[in-house]
């Protein structure tokens, strides 16, 4: 555990959860550095100069090290197949009063341009999700002296990592909430799921790296006993989602106080990628509705107009509202101070 702290410059053994989507901002993750703790920023969606903007942000606000969260995988791609889904989510765009979704749909990637981005910024440790970065990205960053965590939601994933040279694993268990890191979405349609004690002790038995434990936990006695069953570290989403420094909108926070353990689910109906949120009526009916979810990231894109108004009107109801199966413990906002010091 201390080669780990060290080697992150941490002084306790919690990382907060790179969670895309503005919810890590810069006063969120530069408060979890100040704390002892590993701050994220989430920057899957963004572009490199909103990027670069953030980390300068927490630059202001820290000297202490952070790191940045990034998808692996390339998210560029166009499609006109989206007739149906368009028509489905046309009826959340009347009831919202926004513009009717278009014929088609453009995703550009922005991966190459955010590594640039963490290079020139001496970014010291980057985390990634769904899959592993290429060879020549990973040479970059290490040529940087940056240190590389990858999130594994099975061995074959863990191994994967390793052997590309990261340096750390986050297990990813099925009780966290959003996104199911799962590399192979072809093999695991509804991604890998795994409970998280069990994918740990696995990946822990046959991986030489420090292994992070996520998925589900929001207690002190959680994190020791996760620390005593041989995890070098654990990450935390949904606690953070509360943090009156986060960026979590106020429909969001209600519904994640009223929650009940059992009210999470896993589903495709936002992104098109399985991810596990409170559910709601846009889940309900969408899985009803019988047509079939686009391929990540066209869905997550026809989707987004129809969230981001969610988000603009307080309608909890049509937003995706990720939280992992801890979130029944959640009863109040609290700083990320109060947060952190409860934990350890």
């Amino acid at each position: 555990m201390n080669d780990l702290l060290k080697k992150l410059s941490i002084e306790v053994p919690i990382v907060q959860a790179g969670m895309a989507g503005g919810i890590t901002t810069p006063e969120m993750v530069a408060a979890v550095t100040k704390n002892g703790a590993l701050g994220t920023i989430g920057a899957g969606y963004m572009s490199a100069s909103a990027l670069k903007e953030n980390i300068q942000q927490v630059k202001i606000l820290t000297n202490n090290p952070f790191a940045v969260n990034l998808f692996a995988t390339n998210l560029e791609t166009f499609s006109t197949d989206i007739q149906k889904m368009q028509h489905l989510l046309n009826n959340y765009r009347n009831e919202l009063d926004i513009d009717p979704g278009e014929d088609s749909v453009k995703v550009k990637d922005n991966l190459e341009e955010k590594i640039y981005v963490i290079l020139e910024e001496n970014i010291p440790i980057v985390s990634t999700a769904f899959g592993v970065l290429s060879s020549v990205l990973i040479k970059r960053l290490k040529g940087n002296s940056v240190t590389l965590i990858g999130m594994a939601t099975n061995l074959d994933e863990a191994k994967q990592l390793e052997d590309a040279g990261y340096d750390a694993i986050v297990a990813q268990g099925n009780e966290a909430g959003g996104h199911r890191g799962t590399f192979d979405m072809k093999k695991y349609p509804n991604g890998s799921n795994i409970g998280l004690h069990v994918l740990l002790q696995e990946i822990s038995d046959n991986v030489s790296l420090p292994v992070i434990a996520a998925g589900g936990i929001h207690k002190k006695n959680q994190i020791e006993a996760l620390l005593a069953m041989g995890a070098a570290g654990v990450q935390l989403g949904t606690r953070f989602l509360m943090a009156k420094e986060a960026g979590t909108n106020e429909a969001y926070r209600r519904a994640l106080i009223k929650a009940q353990t059992n009210d999470t689910k896993i589903t495709k109906v936002f992104s098109g990628r399985p991810a596990r949120a409170i559910n709601n009526r846009f889940i309900a009916e969408v899985e009803a509705s019988g047509i079939p979810p686009l391929p990540f990231p066209i869905q997550n894109q026809l989707t987004k107009d129809v969230r981001n108004a969610g988000k603009e009107f307080a309608v909890g109801d049509v937003q995706s509202l990720w939280a992992g199966q801890g979130v029944g413990n959640i009863e109040k906002e609290e700083t990320v101070a109060e947060i952190i010091q409860s934990l350890v």
